[in-house]
């Protein structure tokens, strides 16, 4: 029996070492929304998003994978929905030297100008030079030929300084981002050449605090269209959505008994395309309100309602994160 129990007792311990230096998080949200807009009528769909991260370390190094399953078919039959489980992101880290080294496939963080999108297989260096960052990303050609960019950053003056050179369509991008005597600013600009002509964007916000409330404005502006499901809402592209061309609009944010309540007025001009050339575009002008709530069961309660010249929308989410 004592012998039983040892071994029970090694075995326990050797299992914990063995899952000591992985660690898995995820979150959840399920969404339920309500649309009714003047030509397609009214619809209620159920929407389900599951996202789960593992990452297991030895050292310095680090292995990152990131599986997303997603409801792509709201009410249907599950026998015959397209619902995916995805592998979204693929990576491992570590350092040479003073080298961060970074290699695999990621997705790419969203912006003020666009979401963040998939790469192709790469390598990411970053180092430090003085009090300048520089990283250099290279992307192997596949039917083209290879991919890189070269960005730099610095803080000069209290503003933070970004600048991205690669090598396909000349594209450049600026950044800029600071605090000024109590107002917060971004602003991202970007200029490439492409087959439809030269492909300019940019986007800035502001935003400070004035009586115990969150003001903030944001701008974007595009000559050609983009996705985004940011401040301005979800312009997803593709074939069944919209893409995002200008937008303008101010918000405030602040507590009211407990809750997180944000009220945003703002202008959309919005494609169904997104090239430079037969664009037809589409304003409005819409009001959008979201309340949001930590519940003590652990989860966090949203609700967002929008009116105007869009659809008229009630969403009702429910989030967790473990």
């Amino acid at each position: 029996m004592k012998k039983q129990i040892i071994a029970a007792a090694v075995a326990a311990s050797m299992s914990a070492v063995a899952l000591a230096d992985v660690a898995i998080t995820g979150a959840t949200k399920v969404n339920w929304t309500s649309t009714d807009a003047a030509v397609t009528g009214a619809s209620n769909v159920i929407t389900t998003e599951i996202d789960l991260n593992v990452v297991g370390k030895a050292g310095d190094t680090e292995v990152h994978m990131n599986f997303e399953a997603l409801d792509n078919s709201p009410g249907v039959n599950p026998a015959a929905d397209s619902d995916t489980i995805a592998l979204k992101n693929r990576y491992v880290t570590t350092k040479v030297g003073d080298v961060a080294v970074k290699a695999g496939t990621w997705y790419t963080g969203d912006s003020n100008l666009n979401n963040g999108g998939a790469q192709k297989e790469r390598v990411s260096l970053t180092t430090g030079m003085g009090p300048m960052s520089i990283n250099f990303q290279h992307e192997p050609g596949k039917t083209a030929g290879d991919h890189n960019e070269v960005t730099v950053k610095a803080a000069i003056g209290g503003v933070n300084v970004s600048y991205e050179m690669e090598n396909t369509d000349s594209h450049k991008i600026l950044g800029l981002s600071g605090d000024i005597s109590g107002v917060k600013f971004a602003y991202t600009d970007s200029d490439s050449d492409n087959t439809n002509g030269t492909d300019e964007e940019s986007g800035y916000s502001l935003t400070t605090d004035i009586a115990g409330m969150t003001v903030t404005y944001q701008a974007m502006e595009f000559t050609k269209g983009t996705t985004s499901d940011g401040f301005f809402g979800t312009f997803a592209g593709g074939t069944t959505g919209t893409y995002l061309l200008d937008a303008s609009g101010v918000g405030i944010t602040t507590d009211l008994g407990g809750n997180k309540v944000q009220i945003r007025n703002y202008e959309t001009k919005a494609t169904a395309v997104n090239t430079q050339t037969g664009v037809v575009a589409t304003t409005a002008r819409d009001t959008k309100v979201i309340v949001t709530r930590k519940l003590a069961s652990g989860a966090t309660a949203e609700v967002t309602y929008r009116t105007g010249d869009s659809a008229d929308l009630l969403d009702v989410e429910l989030a967790v994160a473990f």
